[in-house]
């Protein structure tokens, strides 16, 4: 037997790379003869592999034997449908005036690139409509080499106006003398009796789901479909992955009048899958079986056996063409690594569970330079049944929140994140978790980083995402065809994300939050717990357990408190140097110490409190200059061995915008780094004698 280990044994599973096993083991499902027959569907709708390209590739594959049919088949580049969301904005910043604006375009382009294939035609020349077309047709020829070029030429050179949104979208179909080209192709359609087809897929490239990506794709849909509807001998099929149908429906006021009940989506149960796979192993292994049972059951061993042992399979899995191929692919090469030509449950099981794993290191790493604690998050889901309501959630969380034993940089990120709803809404912008949608029975799942539209109640369904299942040892690790069925989702869907901004939002909110807060004692508990939320996010790990007010109305009442853990770096040097095992950080909603503050500082510093304090005020400058705070704070660490810190809002914000920095988070802690200059100047400048006293350093 050769030890040579075949990748791929059932064919690639993007269908864009698999045309070989395509042609020779395509499954005709009902959907794909449907579209053959039935043209008043143009739009199929289904998840991330479900065999959409494939549909698409063997469409234009049997159009293209008809020697009487044109077929346009229409792949948009990502780089130019990025680019062409810059001119977009001149239809607006909604929804509905970019979709207006774009179908106009998309109509203008289609109908362009329908012409454009029927010019060879002998009869093309003759017709009426033959001397509008030919003009539009040279200069478009021109704009670029693909569709979606000349459809983003099209818009640099019709849309660099300052006129109002109106104004370019009223008169737009008029410039490009729309109506007119629209009737001469009618007329061209009729006289050279030829059938077009045109075919879309991929619509994702570039995609935003914003109102410029929904706004841009929407245009495109109802342009297809207009064209469907009103051109005779002319055929249109687009391919959308769910969450773009989704997003059109949700946002387009004519939906259910232009497009509901004009689209077809795609399904598949446990049979058809289990024939798809079956048409793959006869080509793949070269078998002269007459049955998809005796294929099968000549490929497997033990448990895997017959049509149960496949439905084993399957509930490994989504329920997806793409998912069935990918698990069975790795599971062959783990066979053929032990010298077996047929699989056994152990491969399956093994291969699943590597997938699970590889998916959640993926998305771990995806998120892991703004979302530096999603592993420990994640983590606090392990061994856990996958269905848990929200409030079972927020209590897993909250435990892990209070863990002391965690990485500093971890409990920062609690910090930023402030509480376990927060992290619970995370987890399900990212994919992590779904939510039951109570209309539809069905868990939501979404992957661009949103946060839900609603608030969790805490009686609400969420569901971990069952390719995280097995890496996380879930109670449950398989789904059956009806749960599958229950999950919309879109796996792996490149689409614009909020979380990359998450963390640098949060702390935006707080730089706005200081700038809201007021001088004086009416803000002075609103100053008090902007300070903690700050402190918390820059010194949480070696600074735990922080608390506002711990000793509540007593005589000596400490504004912020936080214990000392530190074994190394600034926090392991206050404790040795000065004793601090509980810190003080004293705050003043007012510009200026005074000396009344600076002996109310001195009167808490004793026994575990140590002598090392820190007033934080609202003066622009955290500097000492000669005067007054000086001479104090000098008068403090000469005569009384007691370090009094200076520090300010200003000083806290500036702290803060350094967390925003990946780059800098690799460097060290910014935040200690930045508090460690300081004392060195205290120490070296400040205390030391001199009526010469250099500035603070710069944050």
């Amino acid at each position: 037997m050769s030890t040579t280990v075949i990748a791929n044994r059932l064919g690639d599973i993007r269908a864009e790379r698999d045309t070989r096993m395509l042609d020779i083991a395509f499954y005709e499902t009902p959907d794909y003869r449907t579209l053959l027959a039935d043209s008043d569907r143009p739009i199929v709708v289904g998840r991330r592999g479900t065999g959409k390209s494939a549909l698409f590739y063997e469409l234009a594959k049997y159009w293209r034997r008809d020697k009487s049919a044109a077929v346009l088949d229409i792949v948009p580049h990502e780089d130019q449908v990025i680019g062409a969301r810059h001119f977009l904005k001149a239809f607006g910043q909604h929804y509905n005036q970019i979709k207006a604006g774009a179908r106009i375009a998309w109509k203008y382009a289609l109908i362009l690139e329908v012409a454009s294939l029927l010019r060879d035609h002998w009869k093309f020349q003759t017709t009426l409509g033959f001397p509008i077309l030919d003009v539009h047709l040279q200069q478009w020829r021109k704009q670029g080499s693909t569709v979606c070029a000349r459809f983003r030429s099209l818009l640099a050179r019709e849309l660099q106006t300052s006129d109002p949104p109106e104004t370019i979208i009223g008169g737009l179909a008029t410039k490009l003398q729309l109506k007119e080209l629209q009737d001469a192709l009618f007329g061209t359609l009729g006289a050279t009796h030829r059938q077009v087809f045109v075919l879309v897929d991929q619509l994702d490239e570039g995609y935003e789901p914003d109102d410029i990506g929904s706004g841009l794709v929407g245009g495109f849909v109802h342009a297809v479909v207009d064209l469907n509807h009103l051109l005779p001998k002319f055929r249109a099929c687009i391919f959308l992955r769910d969450n773009l149908f989704k997003a059109i429906g949700k946002l387009d006021p004519d939906y259910s009048k232009n497009i509901e009940g004009r689209y077809m989506r795609l399904h598949w149960d446990e049979q058809q899958l289990f024939d798809l796979v079956c048409a793959r192993l006869k080509v793949a292994f070269r078998l002269d079986l007459d049955s998809n049972r005796k294929i099968w059951n000549r490929c497997v061993a033990g448990d895997l056996q017959e049509t149960a042992g496949f439905e084993k399979c399957l509930q490994l899995t989504l329920y997806r063409p793409r998912d069935v191929l990918s698990l069975l692919n790795d599971a062959f090469q783990q066979a053929q690594r032990h010298r077996r030509e047929t699989l056994i449950m152990a491969d399956v099981e093994a291969t699943a569970r590597e997938i699970s794993e590889t998916r959640l290191d993926d998305l771990i790493k995806e998120y892991a330079a703004v979302v530096p604690s999603l592993k420990p998050i994640t983590t606090a889901f392990h061994g856990a049944n996958p269905e848990v309501t929200y409030k079972e959630s927020i209590e897993r969380l909250e435990t892990l929140f209070l863990r002391t034993d965690l990485d500093t940089k971890y409990q920062r990120e609690f910090a930023i994140l402030d509480s376990a709803q927060e992290g619970i809404r995370l987890l399900y912008g990212i994919g992590f978790l779904g939510i039951k949608d109570t209309a539809s029975s069905a868990f939501v799942f979404s992957h661009d980083g949103r946060n839900p539209n609603r608030e969790f109640a805490p009686s609400d369904r969420l569901l971990i995402h069952p390719c995280y299942w097995m890496a996380l040892d879930a109670t449950r690790n398989v789904l059956n065809a009806e749960e599958a069925a229950e999950i919309h989702d879109e796996y792996e869907v490149e689409v614009y994300s909020e979380a990359p901004e998450i963390r640098n939002k949060r702390i935006g909110q707080l730089h706005a939050k200081y700038d809201r807060i007021a001088l004086g004692a009416e803000d002075a508990f609103e100053y008090e717990e902007w300070c903690l939320r700050v402190l918390k996010i820059c010194f949480s790990g070696p600074l735990r357990n922080f608390e506002l007010h711990p000793n509540g109305n007593a005589p000596l009442r400490r504004d912020v408190v936080a214990t000392n853990h530190s074994e190394r770096g600034l926090w392991r040097r206050i404790l040795d140097d000065y004793k601090c095992r509980q810190v003080i950080f004293e705050v003043k909603n007012k510009l200026g110490i005074t000396p009344d503050d600076y002996r109310q500082m001195h009167s808490y510093l004793c026994n575990e409190y140590g002598h090392l304090g820190f007033i934080i005020t609202r003066d622009e400058k955290y500097d000492l200059f000669v005067g007054p705070e000086l001479d104090t704070t000098r008068h403090f660490y000469d005569k009384h061995g007691v370090l009094i810190v200076k520090l300010t809002g200003k000083y806290l914000c500036s702290l803060l915008s350094k967390l925003r920095s990946a780059q800098r988070l690799q460097k060290g802690d910014p935040s200690e780094i930045a508090l460690n200059k300081l004392l060195d100047t205290y120490i070296r400048s400040y205390m030391s004698g001199s009526r010469t006293v250099s500035l603070a350093p710069s944050v």
